[in-house]
């Protein structure tokens, strides 16, 4: 997840995401509050994201809520700062609606494994060896004890135990992609 960390009120709900041409692609719902205000959809083919604005009948006639919402999206990513570009690149870009929602479905996503980890955590012991590969872990199915930390301590070396970072409500770094 790049830079972006206001949301503001938006949120996305019912995401799917899926394997595409170019890679990860999804559909997702898009509110600002509690309103549903448009439908989005990442074909994993390199091209933006397509917000379809959502809309009602009045008068026995179809009026979208883009001129009301579109400029309020707008205005909230005009206002965030500019994001680095990462992995050894140099320089920054303004945040567009495209990238928004595509920050905030991986929000979502991660939010959501977060959820499942600290389920887990309740019954069993999570953690990460040093210089483990990119996005592995282990479990031990027991509860965190102060027992298994020292036997984890003692057979591994100093490790990264999800237990105690999602107590203290951080994110473990298998989840931030480290």
């Amino acid at each position: 997840m790049a830079d972006v960390t206001d949301f503001g009120d938006y949120s996305v709900k019912a995401v799917k995401s899926f394997e595409g041409h170019d890679g990860y692609g999804f559909n997702c719902n898009l509110y600002r509050g509690k309103k549903k205000i448009a439908t989005c959809h990442d074909g994993a083919y390199g091209g933006e994201v397509e917000i379809h604005w959502e809309g009602k009948e009045i008068n026995g006639e179809y009026v979208s809520c883009y001129k009301e919402e579109e400029p309020l999206l707008q205005a909230h990513c005009n206002s965030l700062p500019e994001v680095k570009y990462g992995e050894g690149l140099t320089g920054s870009f303004k945040v567009d609606q495209s990238f928004f929602v595509t920050e905030l479905v991986t929000k979502w996503e991660r939010d959501k494994d977060v959820r499942k980890m600290q389920k887990q955590c309740q019954t069993k012991t999570l953690f990460r060896q040093p210089n483990a590969k990119l996005g592995s872990y282990q479990i031990f199915n027991a509860p965190l004890s102060d027992r298994l930390r020292e036997h984890i301590k003692a057979k591994y070396g100093e490790c990264e135990i999800f237990n105690d970072v999602l107590e203290k409500g951080e994110v473990p770094s298998v989840l931030l992609g480290n």
